[in-house]
């Protein structure tokens, strides 16, 4: 007996939708929608500071750019299409950049912040979807914790190079220098 099989949502179908809830990001992982809600502010707050000094590390040594959510990062032409909180794109994959405002292609560097809602996503199936797509560095941001986790890509697995909670500093292999201490990101 064979199974029905249901057929994966492709890029095209989910941008074809008119159905989607104002106050809401979408993604599609894995053929399927993820509905999430907007961030609140202890998220914000950590992805500005996450901005302010990571921006300023990237501008100043003119290594690329930063984006910040909501930030259409299309993985491939044809599915996984996600809303990273922060994601980073080196000069080198300039071409990336699409005229109508989305990242085409897979960023060197790609930080989620944990909420109570993204918590399993971020740490399970984004994961495991940007080691597929072979991110080169993936940080998981906890406000609760007070911590980051930058994970590292080495043979085709993810290894945690760096982590700091409430004090200390991480450090970026993407980014060559960059160092930052935990408590200039939790205000």
């Amino acid at each position: 007996m064979t199974l029905a099989v249901e057929k994966k949502m492709t890029i095209a179908d989910f941008l074809e939708r008119n159905d989607f809830e104002e106050g809401y990001i979408y993604e599609l992982i894995n053929g399927e929608i993820m509905k999430r809600t907007s961030p609140n502010l202890v998220h914000q707050d950590a992805s500005m500071m996450l901005s302010i000094h990571l921006g300023t590390f990237i501008v100043t040594n003119n290594l690329g750019r930063l984006y910040a959510a909501p930030t259409d990062v299309y993985l491939s032409k044809v599915s996984d299409l996600v809303v990273p909180d922060l994601s980073f794109v080196p000069t080198v994959n300039a071409a990336y950049f699409q005229p109508s405002g989305y990242i085409l292609g897979v960023p060197d560097l790609i930080i989620e912040i944990l909420s109570k809602g993204t918590y399993k996503v971020d740490r399970d199936t984004k994961m495991r979807l940007y080691k597929r797509y072979a991110v080169k560095e993936y940080w998981v941001v906890d406000p609760i914790k007070k911590s980051i986790e930058v994970y590292v890509l080495e043979a085709d697995d993810y290894i945690l190079k760096s982590y700091a909670e409430e004090v200390g500093e991480i450090e970026s292999w993407v980014l060559g220098d960059f160092k930052l201490e935990v408590a200039k990101v939790f205000v």
